[in-house]
């Protein structure tokens, strides 16, 4: 098996397999897209091969355990260096504030069936699924909301190892994306997909439920303070990403 699954690697990270070693690094820095990232765990669970929580996979040592089940804390690599090995209560949580996200619409795979793809059904909902097809440009869809799921994770770490299909993404009827306490907005060129995510203040959501958000008190301005640095960042955001495309065009 493992023979295998250096093969199914090596299509992604562009090193042939017979040179992978346990320390051959094959997280998101040895790949050209996080899209690709995820589309090798797709190959490799079509293969039957299920690697869990794989967010904080740096190498291939760390894989084959992941694979095998090992508990051990450490894996020895062929160089003989030692690489910790992170626990899942390990990875440190915590909300960064705006999320961002390029994707290249190329990287998504084309397939007969969206609905049974492998990478589809591991990073988009069945609700999800169903509303990019409807769309004019089904592999720009999918992007655009990749790029949002990518986003929120950067924004907010404790989604770092939420799988893609239970972090749904949802529209308004005015085609506005949702998710549960985000800001979130999604643009596409013919080319990329880019999506920004910002974290709603907690203290500022509570208060808009009981209707009290203009009611003074301390948390009150701190709070406006925070949002206005979120928005205003967010601007800041947006103008580099124009920036960025005026550029490319």
């Amino acid at each position: 098996m493992e023979e295998r699954i250096k093969e199914i690697v090596s299509l992604y990270i562009k090193v042939p397999a017979n040179q992978i070693a346990a320390n051959t690094i094959i997280d998101r820095s040895a790949v050209a897209s996080s899209i690709l990232l995820h589309r090798m765990y797709a190959a490799l669970s079509n293969e039957g091969i299920v690697v869990e929580n794989y967010w904080d996979v740096k190498n291939f040592g760390t894989l084959l355990q992941r694979v095998s089940g090992s508990e051990r804390s450490f894996v020895t690599t062929s160089d003989n260096t030692v690489d910790y090995i992170l626990t899942a209560s390990e990875i440190q949580s915590s909300t960064n504030g705006v999320g961002i996200d390029i994707e290249e619409i190329r990287y998504m795979p084309q397939v007969a069936d969206f609905r049974e793809d492998e990478f589809y059904t591991m990073n988009f909902t069945s609700e999800e699924i169903a509303y990019c097809i409807l769309q004019s440009n089904s592999l720009s869809s999918f992007a655009g909301l990749f790029a949002a799921k990518e986003a929120i994770v950067k924004a907010d770490n404790n989604y770092l190892n939420k799988p893609f299909n239970n972090l749904h993404i949802g529209h308004l009827p005015n085609g506005k994306p949702v998710h549960p306490s985000f800001q979130l907005s999604i643009s596409h060129t013919d080319d990329l997909a880019i999506a920004v995510a910002i974290p709603l203040l907690a203290d500022v959501i509570d208060k808009r439920a009981v209707g009290d958000f203009f009611s003074p008190s301390p948390a009150k301005s701190t709070s406006s303070i925070s949002l206005f640095v979120s928005l205003l960042t967010l601007l800041i955001v947006i103008i580099f990403i124009f920036v960025l495309l005026r550029k490319m065009s």
